[in-house]
């Protein structure tokens, strides 16, 4: 792992800070795919850093200084890499890169026990305070899946432990709504733009009365689910079309 701390890029893992805003899980954070020297909707990203720290009350860098940073890690990398931007609340912020390993064609997932909570002052953004979604992966794993799903307060679905969800019902290709509560994924969003998804509200049946699902994410970018507990789900045309054309669509523009 490659990491930008004060000015210095490293490999050496050491130099990162231990500040009481890390120990306390008090910042926020973007993880941003990157191809080549390239980081892939930057823009999109910093705009949801900001709104972001915006609602925790805390400062980031201008973006600028970030910009300078992200040409200095990305400086003769080839390939595809995961860029994560730590903004903490003390004002210390850094930079780490690592290399995508291989991604599965498709992914299993279950229910989460526990509610996401969309009144939360963490609802919607990507906090250092990542517990919740951990635990969740930990629960996932333990039944022999490899996400788990989250409903709200309410009863709707939110979102998985790393990922939003897409899926394809009669009306055409949806997504649950904001107001649940999830993440405004930047995947999420470039399918809206692109490929004219809508959102809705969601509950777990729509989710298994779905022709297809996937889950969306700015480095997984569209994975197929295969199985819902105990549903499964085939592969489907029109699934593996949109996974091309959006990649497409993508590579054609890095920073839409």
């Amino acid at each position: 792992m490659k990491s930008y701390y004060k000015g210095v890029v490293s490999e050496d893992e050491k130099i990162l800070p231990i500040e009481s805003s890390m120990l306390r899980g008090d910042g926020i954070f973007e993880t941003v795919l990157s191809i080549d020297k390239k980081p892939i909707a930057w823009d999109r990203h910093y705009a949801r850093m900001q709104k972001a720290a915006n609602k925790i009350l805390i400062n980031i860098p201008a973006k600028i200084d970030i910009d300078l940073a992200i040409a200095e890690i990305l400086n003769d990398e080839i390939g595809r890499n995961r860029l994560r931007i730590v903004c903490l609340a003390d004002g210390g912020w850094f930079l780490t890169l690592q290399p995508i390993t291989e991604i599965a064609e498709s992914i299993s997932i279950t229910r989460f026990p526990f509610i996401r909570d969309s009144r939360s002052a963490l609802s919607g953004i990507k906090s250092l305070s990542y517990s919740e979604s951990i635990i969740a992966l930990r629960h996932a794993e333990n039944l022999g899946f490899a996400d788990s799903i989250f409903l709200n307060e309410r009863g709707e679905i939110v979102e998985t432990g790393l990922a939003n969800i897409l899926i394809l019902n009669q009306d055409g290709w949806r997504t649950p709504a904001i107001s649940s509560g999830c993440l405004p994924g930047i995947t999420r969003e470039l399918l809206m733009i692109w490929f004219g998804v809508k959102e809705m509200v969601m509950n777990f049946d729509d989710l298994l009365s779905a022709k297809a699902v996937y889950l969306t994410s700015s480095i997984r970018l569209i994975q197929r689910v295969d199985k819902i507990e105990q549903k499964l789900f085939s592969s489907c045309v029109e699934g593996s079309d949109l996974i091309d054309a959006f990649e497409a669509k993508l590579l054609g523009n890095l920073n839409p």
